[in-house]
C-alpha cells in the first residue's frame, strides 16, 4: 500500500521535532525522561504519577530516570505531607543549580525559536497539531482490534 505523501512529508517533520527534543535532553548530559522530570518538577509537578500522565511515559521510565537523578544528586524524594506511603520529588541545591544553568537557559532557546513565528504562524501549528491529534484519537478509538482503545485519553 502506497503511504499519503502528504503523511509522510509529517512523518519526516515530526522526526525532525523529536530529534530537537532530544538533542535538548542530551546538550544537558541527561536523557530525556530525565530531562522532562526535571523540568516538571521545576514546575511544581513532583510525582512520578502525575509526570507519568502529563508526559505519556510509562511508569517504569520515569521511575528509572527518577533512581537516576536521586543517584545523580539533583532531586531527593520524600514523603507527600497528607501521605506518607507516597513520596514526592524535591530539587537539591545541586538541582536547582542544575536547572538553572542547564534547563532554563535550554527552554529559553525553545522560546526564541517560537518568537521566530510570527503570531499567525504560531496559532495555525497549535490548531493544526490539536486537530490532528483529535483526529488521529478517533481513528484509534474506532479501530475494533486496537489494544489501546480504552487508554486514556483516547
Amino acid at each position: 500500500m502506497q503511504t499519503d505523501p502528504g503523511l509522510e512529508a509529517y512523518w519526516e517533520a515530526s522526526k525532525a521535532l523529536d530529534y530537537a527534543y532530544s538533542s535538548m535532553a542530551k546538550a544537558c548530559g541527561l536523557s530525556e525522561p530525565e530531562y522532562w522530570s526535571l523540568a516538571m518538577i521545576h514546575r511544581g509537578m513532583t510525582t512520578q504519577r502525575a509526570i507519568c500522565r502529563e508526559l505519556c511515559i510509562s511508569p517504569q521510565t520515569i521511575h528509572s530516570a527518577f533512581k537516576l537523578l536521586v543517584r545523580k544528586g539533583l532531586i531527593s524524594l520524600e514523603p507527600l505531607p497528607h501521605d506518607q506511603r507516597s513520596k514526592q520529588a524535591v530539587l537539591t541545591a545541586a538541582g536547582e543549580r542544575f536547572v538553572t544553568e542547564q534547563i532554563l537557559p535550554t527552554e529559553k532557546l525553545e522560546e526564541q525559536a517560537w518568537q521566530a513565528l510570527s503570531p499567525g504562524e504560531q496559532r495555525d501549528l497549535v490548531r493544526l497539531t490539536r486537530l490532528y491529534s483529535a483526529a488521529l484519537r478517533r481513528t484509534l478509538r474506532l479501530r475494533k482490534d486496537n489494544p489501546i482503545r480504552s487508554s486514556e485519553g483516547l
